[in-house]
């Protein structure tokens, strides 16, 4: 097991994954079976196979020991299965409505405060550093009203960078919750009082943020923006959507109370999008590219990308992951391969710190589906990059198509795949018209509930002054 880590640490995937399966027998009904089942998880996820890494995770949350275990193991499974291609949106909820059976002996909170003239609301995250999840909820953080609202922050890490700074001069109080147990941390936050705590994690990072809010710590709980789904836990009242993420009838999908906002989020650019305006003006090649993870690209999107390219004479397309891991890369040319995409078209990059730079090489993004860019996608819009995205049938896989409805900029959604391309094909053909938008995208978005976070915070509290009224 130990020459297998080394494997993976080192960069070798291809190596452990081989060496794990072959000695997975040897471990097979022992106490320790569920560390091979997560190592060749791990391994999965470094290939960027997302089939591969939801069995794996499945695995070790059967075979684990203890429930903690269990938990996150099962958190990874149901985050993978988002990664996999046409699953059943039915399947798929029963999936996370199980995962309240793995809390079922929790001791729950009760005799909670009475709520006081301010209205103390709570933001539990397993990190408050810059990310993509942040780029969504920083104004609620930091434009909130201090008259009526006392904001603490919950951190399950010590992890800090300028945005954690940035975070503490705004909140009232912010708390680390690292080196502890689920049930103390739990305590510290029902010992503040807290009238409504906010998940911002979700399934991300083994659900522990979950775990702690299985204790029930405040009276009100909501989960949302960090996490893009149903979570599954009965005790979290409400989860944070829109109408058009979660149209009427979407109800039988979620284990909680639909809280529809006229907008879902609302974006705030870092520093260093404000800072970076080079605007690519399109050549003879058109360069159309994906930025998302390269677990969200399956073969029915690359089938989609390869029509896309037959029809666009000199074009190209640049696949960018969000890691630096060279086994991805390595994996996904071979899948290219394997579907003969032109390769000599193709260029596959690892992922960098430097990203936002590398938009001045793109054209047009093509968005992943069914798991759509969130960040990227608001990100590639700022940058003066238009995004084409597809509505799917699920909150997960209608986020991108949202970020659109919010810039303005319905004709870039598409309905299904013939649409997918056809919207591709004729603004890559249009080029008057595609430079005209790559000039005018920034100020569409500052003019856009996109960007209109005074307004989402404003929603948002008066929803919270509701929920604690009610």
């Amino acid at each position: 097991m130990e020459e297998s880590k080394k494997l993976l640490m080192s960069g070798k995937t291809f190596e452990a994954l081989e060496r794990l399966k072959k000695i997975l027998p040897e471990f097979e009904g022992t106490s320790d079976e569920w560390k091979i089942h997560e190592l060749i998880g791990a391994a999965f996820h470094d290939l960027g196979d997302a089939e591969g890494a939801a069995q794996a995770y499945f695995n070790a949350a059967k075979t684990a020991k203890y429930l903690v275990t269990q938990r996150s193991h099962y958190s990874n499974y149901l985050f993978a299965l988002h990664y996999l291609n046409d699953l059943d949106r039915e399947v798929l909820a029963q999936e996370h409505f199980f995962y309240n059976n793995l809390f079922r002996d929790v001791k729950k909170f009760s005799d909670y405060p009475t709520p006081k003239n301010k209205f103390s609301i709570g933001y539990i995250s397993p990190y408050f550093v810059d990310s993509s999840a942040a780029r969504f909820y920083e104004s609620l953080l930091t434009d909130y009203d201090h008259e009526n609202f006392i904001v603490k922050c919950f951190s399950l890490s010590n992890d800090q960078d300028h945005f954690t700074e940035k975070i503490k001069l705004h909140v009232d109080k912010f708390i680390t919750l690292e080196n502890i147990s689920i049930e103390d941390a739990a305590q510290k936050i029902f010992n503040e009082g807290i009238d409504i705590l906010f998940d911002l994690g979700g399934h991300t990072d083994g659900g522990m943020t979950l775990q702690i809010m299985s204790y029930k710590p405040a009276k009100i709980q909501i989960s949302g923006i960090g996490y893009f789904d149903i979570t599954g836990l009965k005790t979290i009242d409400y989860f944070l959507t829109d109408s058009y993420l979660s149209p009427i009838g979407a109800e039988k999908f979620f284990s909680e109370k639909l809280l529809r906002l006229s907008s879902n989020f609302a974006f705030t650019p870092s520093t260093a999008m404000k800072t970076n305006s080079e605007l690519r003006i399109p050549n003879s090649e058109l360069s159309f590219a994906c930025f998302n993870n390269f677990m969200k690209i399956n073969d029915r999107y690359l089938k989609v990308v390869k029509k896309i390219l037959q029809q666009v004479d000199n074009s190209k397309i640049i696949f960018q992951d969000t890691t630096a891991i060279k086994s991805r890369q390595i994996e996904l040319q071979r899948r290219i391969k394997t579907l003969k995409l032109p390769i000599d078209r193709v260029e596959i990059r690892c992922g960098n710190d430097n990203y936002l730079n590398d938009y001045s090489d793109v054209d047009i993004i093509l968005d992943t589906f069914p798991y759509n860019g969130g960040t990227m996608t608001a990100t590639a819009l700022y940058m003066n990059i238009p995004v084409i995205s597809l509505y799917g049938n699920s909150h997960y896989s209608r986020f991108g198509a949202d970020i659109l409805r919010l810039a303005d900029l319905t004709e870039l959604i598409a309905s299904d795949e013939k649409n997918f391309v056809e919207i591709a094909v004729d603004l890559a053909r249009d080029k008057d018209r595609l430079i005209e938008l790559k000039k005018s995208l920034r100020d569409r978005l500052q003019k856009s509930k996109l960007l209109d976070t005074k307004n989402f915070v404003s929603e948002m509290e008066f929803n919270y002054k509701r929920m604690v009224n009610k």
